[in-house]
């Protein structure tokens, strides 16, 4: 793993290799597969971090990846949101809101569906309502 470069501020980006091929991951959530490559992260499953917009749009098995583990990043929207949502991983990487369960970022700014929005990459649970 090296440290490479800043995104929009100075939060960590390291770069890791693909653990299968990957289309359209710019600004999408990724994981480790079971061999310790880079997947896209599916609903569920705990995020590594968010493809950095720079990287290719497809990223071949193997090649590298910049991933952006912390702080402000801009993230794909699999879903209309708007500030404030807590958001997860979909079943293709891209972000939308949370109802229930783990969160991976929150939003900071609203945007459609498949627009690159601003988001705080912080991790937490959303707590049942009506306890």
């Amino acid at each position: 793993m090296n440290y490479i470069a800043a995104s929009i501020n100075q939060s960590p980006v390291i770069s890791m290799k693909a653990g299968a091929d990957l289309a359209d991951v710019r600004g999408k959530a990724v994981m480790f597969d079971e061999t310790g490559g880079i997947i896209l992260a599916s609903a569920g499953k705990s995020a590594l971090g968010i493809a950095v917009l720079s990287n290719p749009e497809s990223i071949n098995k193997g090649d590298d990846i910049d991933i952006q583990i912390k702080d402000i990043g801009h993230v794909k929207a699999g879903a209309a949101v708007k500030p404030g949502d807590a958001l997860a991983p979909d079943a293709n990487g891209a972000l939308v809101p949370a109802t229930s369960g783990s969160y991976f970022a929150v939003a900071l700014e609203s945007g459609a569906k498949d627009a690159f929005v601003q988001a705080v990459l912080r991790s937490g649970s959303i707590a049942a309502s009506g306890a």
